[in-house]
């Protein structure tokens, strides 16, 4: 347990060194994406600019601030968004990505853990081929092309659903049953492109984990006493399958903050994986910065969280 916290720990502060380096090696100069090329804005103003912001300080000066920063989860204002904090904004962000990829996890662990249980209890039947064609065909499919595809069918022919954003453009979210309907409209199209596409990792991991468990002693001996294949898979098969689904139900759960970059620049989602675009677009550093780390974060203490987990799921589990 201590050995694992540890790390995690050392982890976190390799994540936070990559994070300087990575973003400061990109090309293009942030001071241009500022300040405007215009010959009439004094060259004192664009000087000033640098040094609010410190990039003209030594490096090892700015990597020393940074990691003081970072620690008090405090990366500057951005770029992009004068006097505004980076993180300010990407917590704002994050509220639409949690609706987003925390609707659509949750219907893609309930549906692929359902499916993946049917499949390997009726193994080789009609429902276990089509199953798998299916969830392995949107799989396979890239997942910005379906969700364009969704877009056209349903948002350009037939006009269902609305085709991008989050709620009516000049519209903000309120308690109300018109802004709910809003909301859950714009919701629909995104949320089917994230489940179908992710949701065949679910089927086939339960499926092959709960096969494996169909042939041990014990499932024998449940069925020598008598019970039914209904009792033996609910009380002693699904459960023991189950210890696999807990590391990939914790990835998931990360995959909540860190965003969905595709779908949600398809769709124009103002959530993280938006943010994230359009702020490599800028050179914004301190709103990269600050994504990369709250995903980060939220992956190792996912991980961690996974591992201990397993402890009381498994007895035979231990961690050092």
């Amino acid at each position: 347990m201590v050995r694992k916290i540890v790390n995690s720990v050392i982890t976190l502060f390799l994540v936070i060194i990559v994070n300087f380096v990575l973003f400061r090696m990109m090309p293009g100069n942030p001071v241009n994406v500022m300040v405007p090329s215009d010959p009439r804005i004094p060259s004192e103003y664009k000087e000033k600019i640098i040094a609010e912001y410190g990039l003209n300080d030594p490096m090892y000066v700015q990597f020393v601030r940074y990691i003081g920063d970072a620690l008090s989860f405090d990366f500057g204002n951005s770029f992009s968004n004068i006097n505004t904090p980076a993180m300010q904004i990407v917590l704002e962000n994050l509220k639409w990505t949690l609706l987003l990829a925390g609707s659509s996890s949750v219907l893609m662990i309930i549906i692929g853990v359902t499916i993946g249980v049917l499949s390997a209890w009726k193994r080789g039947g009609l429902f276990d081929t089509g199953s798998l064609t299916f969830s392995l065909f949107f799989y396979a499919m890239p997942t910005f092309w379906f969700a364009m595809m969704l877009v056209v069918f349903f948002s350009m022919e037939w006009k269902v659903f609305p085709p991008d954003s989050a709620l009516s453009y000049g519209t903000k979210f309120a308690f109300s049953v018109h802004s709910i309907v809003d909301l859950l409209r714009h919701l629909v199209l995104p949320v089917i492109s994230l489940t179908l596409g992710t949701i065949a990792e679910f089927v086939l991991i339960m499926r092959s984990s709960l096969v494996d468990v169909m042939t041990e002693e014990y499932i024998v001996t449940a069925r020598a006493k008598g019970l039914s294949e209904m009792q033996v898979l609910r009380g002693h098969a699904v459960p023991n399958a189950m210890m696999p689904m807990v590391a990939l139900i914790a990835i998931t759960l990360a995959f909540v903050v860190g965003g969905v970059f595709q779908t949600e620049y398809v769709f124009n989602y103002p959530g993280i994986g938006w943010l994230t675009i359009e702020a490599t677009y800028s050179l914004d550093y301190p709103i990269l910065q600050a994504a990369f780390f709250l995903i980060a974060v939220v992956v190792i203490i996912a991980n961690l969280i996974a591992d201990i987990t397993l402890i009381y799921i498994d007895p035979r589990v231990r961690l050092a």
